[in-house]
């Protein structure tokens, strides 16, 4: 890095410290430009947004500048140009947020196209898995709202005509209950089948999205580990302790957090009522595990494409981006938080060389490197 962008960076530094709320920590972009990955936006005070960029040296910390202040800073691929472009008319963001404005950039091929590719698939698969998880929450309902003195056979086992037919029927008991039509009953079920597209259901085939990152965080921390373990370098050693344990606790917390979200459905009644009443309640509800799991997917990524740069890069270069747990956690998840997780924060904060691979002229590397994190974000 050059030294006029040393002191341009400096003016910005300011002293890690964990984020109260999910939303002050920020929303992880999927950017390809080496110095940018895991950087994080966030609301500024200005209605705009400002980015939280990993420390170049290497220590635990940000730089904090002005959305528009990145191409002060560095070259942006064209890649991030636009996803820049698109932000810069934000005023917040969410994760959901980000993802789609990942996959639109993506799906303009500039990314690589695998990227690309990946994008649209994920756009394709999205109208069949609603369709899906509808047809879920139907069989559910039905199984909720019939007498066992019908004696019918379990809906699952039943032909598509008569489960047609029984889902009408409790769909109909379910509204005269609510005091609702059941074409606003039929409706509140599709919109909670979009809103419970990424989360899944139990024993959901789709595969939903947050339930495999939770087992890709899952593999993370015991890799990580089990490298640690054998590591003969003590700071890479702890450098990958850090990020094992990391990782398990946000695994703890999600699997908490997933498991309340599930519990909603299986009284259909009352959560159809509250989403009629209010569904932006229920929808902050469920985008909690989407905050939670913010980040970890390109952490993962930069683990599974390791040899590229090297494990011990990887390593060095993934126990910066470990995401700070906000303590809105606390809020989220039944029981006291493990002290050790912050502590592990305060203690790791000693020059690890970030990006040394960048400073020495394997910017293409990295830039492809990061191309393949993008296939994996959208």
């Amino acid at each position: 890095m050059s030294a006029s962008t040393d002191v341009q960076l400096s003016r910005y530094a300011v002293e890690d410290a964990r984020p109260t709320t999910f939303l002050e920590r920020g929303v992880t972009v999927p950017f390809t430009t080496p110095i940018l990955l895991g950087s994080r936006v966030r609301p500024a005070q200005r209605r705009n947004l400002e980015v939280a960029i990993p420390s170049p040296a290497g220590v635990r910390g940000f730089y904090i500048l002005p959305l528009q202040g990145i191409c002060d800073i560095c070259a942006p691929t064209l890649h991030d140009r636009l996803m820049l472009d698109v932000m810069g008319s934000l005023s917040t963001v969410a994760p959901n947020t980000i993802l789609r404005i990942a996959r639109a950039a993506a799906q303009e091929g500039l990314a690589g196209r695998a990227a690309a590719a990946a994008a649209l698939a994920a756009e394709r698969t999205v109208s069949g898995q609603k369709t899906l998880t509808n047809y879920l929450l139907l069989l559910r309902l039905v199984a909720q709202l019939e007498h066992p003195s019908e004696g019918c056979a379990s809906p699952e086992r039943d032909t598509p005509a008569d489960v047609q037919a029984r889902a009408k029927r409790a769909v109909a008991r379910l509204a005269q209950s609510l005091g609702l039509t059941p074409e606003r009953v039929f409706a509140a079920l599709e919109s909670l089948a979009e809103a419970y597209l990424d989360l899944g259901l139990p024993g959901d085939p789709t595969k939903a999205r947050y339930q495999q990152q939770l087992s890709q965080i899952e593999a993370l921390s015991a890799e990580a580990a089990s490298w640690a373990e054998t590591a003969t370098d003590a700071h890479l050693a702890s450098s990958a302790s850090l990020i094992s344990r990391s990782a398990f606790f946000t695994l703890n917390c999600g699997r908490v957090l997933l498991a309340d979200l599930l519990a909603l459905i299986d009284d259909l009644s009352p959560l159809v009522q509250r989403w009629t009443a209010n569904p932006d309640v229920i929808l902050a509800e469920l985008g909690k595990l989407a905050w939670l799991l913010d980040g970890w997917s390109i952490i993962a990524s930069i683990w599974e494409t390791a040899e590229q740069i090297g494990v011990p890069a990887a390593i060095r270069e993934m126990s910066v981006m470990v995401p700070s747990m906000p303590l809105e956690v606390n809020q989220w998840v039944r029981g006291p938080e493990k002290d050790y997780f912050a502590e592990a924060h305060r203690r790791h904060s000693r020059l690890v060389s970030r990006l040394e691979e960048w400073r020495t002229g394997r910017l293409l590397e990295l830039i492809q490197r990061n191309e393949i994190i993008v296939k994996s974000f959208v």
